[in-house]
C-alpha cells in the first residue's frame, strides 16, 4: 500500500507497506512511520520496531534509528487489540484525584506506582489514561491515539500534578506552551548527600550508549554517537538532613528522566532511584514529587500545588535534621 498521511485509528493487526520516496529518504525509521500515521507518535512506532513488527525490505528491523533509503520497502503490522480487564480495577480507588476542572482541561494528581499511559499494546497494567477514559470520555479524540489526553508525563514512580487537555485546541495550546517553556513546574526531591544550597545544572542529556533503558548527562567535552538535547535544572535546598537533603527543583527543560539524571551526574542521586542510584529500604520508590504547576491559559493565570506526599514525610521523620 502506498497511501500516506493516514489520520484515522488503525484496526488491530492491520498491515501497511510503504515505498520510501526521494523526499522521505534519510529520515529515521520511527520518524518516517510517524509521518505516515499522523495520529500515532514516534514512541508508538519505536515500540513496534522493538517488537519486530516493522520490516525493511522484508527483514525485521531492530533499530529505531535506522535511516531509510530511496525505494526501501517498509512494512508495518499494528499490534493486536489490547487485552486488559480494567472495569473492576477502575471502580476501585487507584489514587487519582481531579484537583481542578475546566471546560478545556483538567489538573489531576497521579500517585506513585501508576503509569501515565500504556508502554505497549500488550501491557495489561491499568494506567492514568484508562482511568481518564472511563471518567472523561471526550479525551479519546484528543492528542495521539496511543496516549489520548496526554500532553506531558511523569515517570511511573513519580507522584504529582499533570495537566490533561480535554479538547484538541487545548492539546495544541499546551503542547506549544511546553515547547516554549511557558509552563513552570516545581518538584520536591530527596537526594543523597548535601548539594550546594542552590545551583544550576546545565548538562545535555542523551541515551546512555551502554544501557538503552537509561539516559545520561554528558560533559561538554564528551561527543557521544547519539543525539544530545540541552537540559537545564535549577535547584534550592529546602532542608539538610543526616545523609540526605530535601530539594526544591525547577526544571527549565523537560527531558526524559532529567531531574534524576542531573542529580545523579552531580553525585547526589535521588533516594530510592534504582536506575540511577540505589534502592532504599525506607522508601519504596524514587523520591520525586511534582508539587507545583504555574501557567496562563485563555488570559487567566493558574497556580496549582500539591503538598509533600505521606511517604516523603515518613521518610524524613526518621532522618535527623542538620
Amino acid at each position: 500500500m502506498g497511501t500516506t498521511g493516514i489520520s484515522r485509528l488503525v484496526e488491530p493487526n492491520a498491515s501497511y507497506t510503504f515505498v520510501v520516496s526521494e523526499v522521505a529518504a534519510g529520515a529515521r525509521l520511527d520518524k518516517f512511520l510517524a509521518e505516515q500515521f499522523s495520529s500515532y507518535s514516534r514512541n508508538f512506532f519505536q515500540q513496534l520496531i522493538d517488537k519486530g513488527r516493522v520490516l525493511v525490505n522484508d527483514v525485521p528491523c531492530a533499530k529505531t534509528g535506522t535511516v531509510v533509503k530511496v525505494s526501501d520497502s517498509v512494512h508495518v503490522t499494528f499490534p493486536p487489540a489490547r487485552q486488559v480487564v480494567i472495569d473492576e480495577q477502575l471502580d476501585e480507588d487507584i489514587g487519582v484525584e481531579v484537583l481542578h476542572e475546566e471546560q478545556e482541561f483538567l489538573v489531576v494528581y497521579k500517585p506513585a506506582g501508576l503509569l501515565v499511559h500504556t508502554p505497549h499494546h500488550l501491557s495489561t497494567e491499568v494506567t492514568l489514561v484508562d482511568w481518564l477514559l472511563r471518567h472523561y470520555r471526550e479525551i479519546d479524540d484528543v492528542g495521539y491515539v496511543d496516549r489520548p489526553g496526554i500532553v506531558h508525563r511523569l515517570d511511573k514512580d513519580t507522584s504529582g500534578l499533570l495537566i490533561v487537555p480535554r479538547t484538541c485546541r487545548a492539546h495544541a495550546t499546551f503542547t506549544d506552551m511546553f515547547r516554549e517553556r511557558r509552563i513552570h513546574k516545581m518538584y520536591y526531591a530527596i537526594v543523597t548527600g548535601h548539594p550546594d544550597e542552590r545551583g544550576l545544572i546545565d548538562l545535555p542529556i542523551g541515551r546512555d550508549p551502554h544501557y538503552r533503558s537509561r539516559m545520561k548527562a554528558f560533559k561538554p567535552t564528551e561527543r557521544p554517537a547519539g543525539k544530545l538535547r540541552d537540559a537545564v535544572t535549577h535547584f534550592k535546598v529546602d532542608r539538610y538532613f543526616q545523609g540526605c537533603s530535601l530539594v526544591e527543583v525547577r526544571p527549565v527543560t523537560g527531558r526524559t528522566h532529567q531531574i534524576r539524571v542531573h542529580f545523579a551526574a552531580r553525585g547526589h542521586s535521588l533516594i530510592g532511584d534504582v536506575l540511577y542510584g540505589t534502592q532504599s529500604k525506607q522508601l519504596g520508590r524514587h523520591a520525586l514529587h511534582a508539587c507545583e504547576l504555574v501557567f496562563s491559559f485563555g488570559g487567566k493565570e493558574y497556580r496549582f500545588t500539591r503538598t509533600m506526599p505521606e511517604d516523603f514525610k515518613k521518610f524524613l521523620s526518621y532522618s535527623k535534621p542538620l
